[in-house]
């Protein structure tokens, strides 16, 4: 009896003494998953402006009157009225949600083959807000929206002795692409990173086909600032109307672009 008092003695004396350790342990094991909870849900924001030097190349429509379109980076800088692109991106460890502005006043000045003084205007607003789900460390997906809207005017002078008429035509148009989206990233090290964005979309409510890819990669100087290169192919076909209410915009916009980045 005496024997078994001393083994319980001891047995309870072992419990009590392991009490705190496992405590300690069950504390430390729900602190780290309220850390990690904690991380998942902690926003971190991505914004800065970007320049991008575009080719364009398709056709356009305005009023039915047909205009071929194929420009390169140089022409349109120089005929470039106003530009402006901004990027801003919200992101948890498993949500990210984007905000991508692109506008373009383009005009230009010229003579027709038959010696008509001519002028092409042409203004271009993409607003493109995606909604990313992370499956994996460097893989997302999602599902976005982009809203198009173009401005376009022709203007040609007179034929001499008034024998063709002056021409000034214009129009604008404004749709909306419900758009599939993926993104592919990786971190190499601690200063770069490589990823690839891309799109596809339109499946008629807007236009017929929108597409988007933009490969990337990052240099990041400090927790700040970031520079990033991309390139970017952006791909639209829409028509709507008939007659001289015809509008069509079937166009692949192209080019490298650059941005500067601020993380906080």
């Amino acid at each position: 009896m005496k024997k078994y008092i001393l083994k319980s003695v001891f047995i309870v004396t072992l419990l009590f003494m392991a009490l705190p350790t496992m405590a300690q342990d069950d504390s430390k094991e729900e602190h780290n998953k309220k850390e990690k909870a904690t991380d998942e849900k902690k926003w971190h924001f991505t914004t800065g402006p970007y320049a991008l030097f575009p080719s364009m190349k398709g056709d356009v429509a305005i009023k039915g009157f047909p205009v071929d379109v194929n420009v390169d980076p140089g022409t349109i800088i120089d005929n470039l009225d106003f530009g402006m692109m901004l990027f801003f991106e919200a992101a948890t460890d498993k949500w990210a949600v984007n905000f991508d502005l692109l506008y373009m006043d383009l005009g230009k000045g010229g003579v027709t083959p038959l010696g008509r003084a001519a002028e092409v205007d042409m203004k271009q607003l993409a607003i493109t807000v995606n909604g990313l789900y992370r499956l994996n460390s460097w893989f997302e997906v999602g599902l976005a929206g982009r809203i198009n809207s173009i401005e376009a005017g022709v203007k040609i002078a007179e034929g001499e002795l008034g024998v063709l008429p002056a021409v000034n035509t214009s129009g604008t148009e404004t749709w909306f692409d419900p758009l599939i989206v993926v993104r592919g990233m990786t971190q190499l090290n601690n200063k770069w990173r490589l990823g690839m964005y891309g799109n596809i979309g339109g499946f008629g409510v807007g236009s017929d086909l929108a597409w988007e890819i933009n490969p990337f990669v990052g240099y990041q100087f400090s927790k700040l600032f970031e520079i990033a290169a991309a390139y970017r192919w952006l791909g639209m076909d829409y028509e709507t109307g008939a007659g001289t209410d015809y509008f069509k915009y079937d166009m692949v916009i192209s080019g490298p672009e650059i941005g500067f980045l601020f993380h906080f």
